[in-house]
């Protein structure tokens, strides 16, 4: 047998370099979108930046075909340059493995993280550099500057000091003639900046010098101390052995374990993550049964083609700059492919969770992914990479919006959804009488006289999902009893 040539004719499914960058776009935050499109001013000579300022809107409820119209012509005002045709141009719906989209339940990031954790930690290095600049303020001698330095290098960036003292000392040179009483001293000193409990050897010392910095009077505080001391291995465990173990009533117990729990384990960790706030991309205003759905201005990119540039390029063979045009060109249908789709799958969604607009949590319907793709004709894939990252501001607050695709929930009078039975779960807590908090029993028979029916460890699972503390941690005595206490 020899080696032949053999041709076939076939098809095969392409994207082409606009789909791919409209695909990229269509999941961009707004900070992301705000740095590629900056990015692209900078290398692209084609693309000029426009003062104008129009919001894409639509009112609720309303038929998706008569505000088509209307939507396409603000998403032109609000992205200037772009071709009328983009739309048959550039198609971002395209059919993903279904491996990379979700059709029900309550979302999370990939890596299985909730919503409000997304901005990234800074570098392990701005801690330690924090560190050196306040311990600059407190040492004045040289020689003692050396020490702390040294130990600083051997700080992790959860905020721990790697090795043991003896180890430390051991690298140090020979000439310094270090003593392990003065690294002892350098260490506290160490011990002694912001955040509190950096620099600590292990998790014991670092909540004990996060517990030494409270008040003298902090409610369980002695007992707090003895059990991160004496018993922090079974902490973990049965509290109402290791209350009858450490001799004290479940209350206190109860008290000195929700001190515990707000200390940071990890002070370096959480020291490197930046508070930011977050800007909306979807914004909807209205009272009763009328809403308006619109994007928000401030995250729109007003970015357009150089017209100057365009007329002077026009029948000319510069190929570079040509394919500059291109890729504006690009860039400009993208943006506004980008934008009505968003618009059009924000309008799907709050048709749909009028409810919530109207009374909150509690009337969060169940939505999929799978309902809002047929509504607005696009994969149900798509409709995640649209949602993926981008936040509402509502009537109620600010909200991502991944967040309005709940779980289901069975309900006598039809359906409703995990983030409602969550709702009405702390409605319920925040009612109930303190000296005899409600077990996740009670709760669950309460929601079943509402007509919901879910069983105990469902309410369990969103109790804990809400940080609420069970009920016995919950429990707080009668003012009567504490009347004669006293």
């Amino acid at each position: 047998m020899g080696p032949k040539l053999k041709l076939h004719v076939g098809q095969q499914q392409v994207m082409t370099p606009q789909l791919l960058q409209s695909i990229r776009l269509l999941q961009l935050s707004s900070l992301e979108l705000e740095q590629e499109v900056r990015q692209a001013l900078e290398s692209n000579v084609m693309l000029e930046e426009t003062d104008e300022e129009q919001p894409l809107e639509a009112e609720l409820p309303a038929p998706v075909l008569e505000d088509e119209a209307k939507a396409t012509d603000s998403t032109e005002a609000a992205v200037t340059g772009c071709d009328t045709a983009a739309s048959d141009k550039v198609e971002a719906d395209f059919d993903w493995s279904s491996s990379e989209s979700w059709s029900g339940g309550e979302p999370v990031d990939e890596d299985g993280e909730s919503f409000e954790s997304r901005t990234p930690a800074r570098r392990g290095e701005d801690l330690r550099m924090e560190a050196l600049a306040q311990l600059r303020m407190m040492v004045n001698d040289e020689r003692q500057a050396l020490l702390v330095s040294a130990l600083i290098e051997q700080i992790d960036d959860n905020g721990y000091l790697e090795l043991p003292l003896e180890q430390v000392l051991a690298r140090l040179p020979e000439q310094w003639q270090v003593r392990l009483a003065e690294l002892e001293a350098a260490l506290r000193l160490v011990q002694s900046v912001e955040p509190t409990g950096f620099g600590a050897r292990d998790l014991r010392e670092c909540l004990l010098l996060q517990l030494d910095e409270l008040r003298g009077d902090t409610g369980g505080l002695e007992l707090a101390r003895r059990l991160v001391a004496e018993c922090l291995e079974r902490i973990g465990g049965d509290p109402a052995a290791l209350a009858r173990e450490i001799a004290c009533g479940m209350d206190e117990f109860g008290q000195a374990m929700r001190l515990i729990r707000s200390l940071d384990p990890k002070p370096g960790s959480s020291a490197r993550e930046p508070a930011q706030c977050v800007v909306p991309d979807v914004m909807v205003s209205g009272e009763g049964q009328s809403w308006k759905v619109e994007l928000n201005p401030a995250t729109l990119p007003r970015v357009r083609v150089n017209t100057l540039y365009e007329k002077l390029l026009a029948g000319k063979s510069h190929r570079g700059m040509r394919e500059q045009l291109q890729e504006a060109r690009w860039l400009v249908n993208g943006l506004e492919m980008r934008h009505q789709t968003l618009l059009k799958t924000a309008r799907a969604v709050f048709a749909r969770q009028c409810e919530f607009l109207r009374r909150g949590e509690e009337g969060m319907a169940p939505l999929t992914l799978r309902e809002v793709a047929a509504q607005i004709g696009m994969h149900e894939s798509t409709v995640c990479r649209v949602v993926n990252s981008k936040f509402v501001q509502t009537p109620w607050g600010v909200y991502p919006m991944k967040a309005f695709f709940p779980s289901q929930i069975a309900h006598a009078q039809g359906e409703t959804s995990g983030t409602a039975v969550k709702a009405m779960i702390r409605r319920i807590v925040d009612g109930e009488n303190r000296a005899a908090p409600l077990c996740d029993g009670a709760i669950a028979a309460l929601l079943a006289r509402s007509g919901v029916r879910v069983a105990r460890r469902t309410v369990a699972k969103y109790r804990e999902a809400m940080k609420i503390a069970p009920a016995v941690e919950r429990r707080r005595p009668a003012q009567g009893a504490m009347a004669l206490a006293g």
